[in-house]
C-alpha cells in the first residue's frame, strides 16, 4: 500500500484533482498505524522487515499531497529514527534479510541492497520537504558491494537518479 500511496502522491503533484489518487492517498493516510509512543520503538511494526524507509516516505508524501503537516512530520521522524537506528559506529547497518528487532544486535549481515536504495529514496524525499542537512548527508559513497543480481542493479540505478536529483547527496 505504501508503494501505491508514492505513485499516487507523484500524479497528485502533477494533477491535484485527480480522483483517484486522492482516494488511495486518503486510504492509505487513514490505514497508518496510531503511533506507539514508544520512544525507544517507534516503528508500526515490531520489526523491521524488507524496504522499511517507503513506509517512512510514503507517510512524507502522503502528508504533502493531502497538506497533512502531522502525517508529513511523522514520517520525518520515523525516517530519522530510521537512519539513527540502522547506523552503527558511524556507519549504516541496514536490516538484513531475516529483518531486525529492537532486541537484536549490530551489525548486521546479509543485507539487500534495496534497503540502500529505499533509505536513499526516503532521504531524498525529506530532503525535498525538510531543510534539515541528515537528509543530503545519509548516503555516502565509500565502499563496493560485490553483489551483482538484479536487485542490485536496480538499487543502485535508484540511487543514482536521487543523486542526479540531489547533487549534494554524495559529495
Amino acid at each position: 500500500m505504501a508503494y501505491a500511496a508514492l505513485g499516487a502522491a507523484e500524479l497528485l503533484a502533477y494533477d491535484p484533482g485527480h480522483p483517484a489518487a486522492r482516494k488511495l492517498v486518503t486510504d492509505y493516510a487513514a490505514s497508518i498505524e496510531a503511533p506507539t509512543g514508544d520512544t525507544a520503538w517507534p516503528w508500526p511494526q515490531p520489526r523491521l522487515t524488507h524496504g522499511n524507509a517507503v513506509l517512512a516516505e510514503a507517510m512524507i508524501a502522503a502528508g504533502v499531497a493531502l497538506d497533512d503537516a502531522t502525517l508529513r512530520q511523522r514520517g520525518l521522524d520515523l525516517l530519522a529514527w530510521l537512519v539513527d537506528y540502522e547506523t552503527a559506529d558511524r556507519r549504516l547497518s541496514p536490516t538484513p534479510i531475516a529483518g531486525r528487532g529492537p532486541e537484536d544486535a549490530q551489525p548486521a549481515f546479509d543485507q539487500p541492497p534495496v534497503q540502500v536504495s529505499a533509505l536513499a529514496d526516503a532521504c531524498a524525499r525529506a530532503a525535498v520537504v525538510d531543510n534539515d542537512p541528515m537528509w543530503s548527508d545519509g548516503v555516502r559513497a565509500d565502499g563496493v558491494n560485490s553483489s551483482q543480481c538484479a536487485e542490485s542493479t536496480l538499487a543502485v540505478i535508484s540511487t543514482l537518479q536521487q543523486a542526479r536529483r540531489l547533487p549534494t547527496v554524495l559529495q
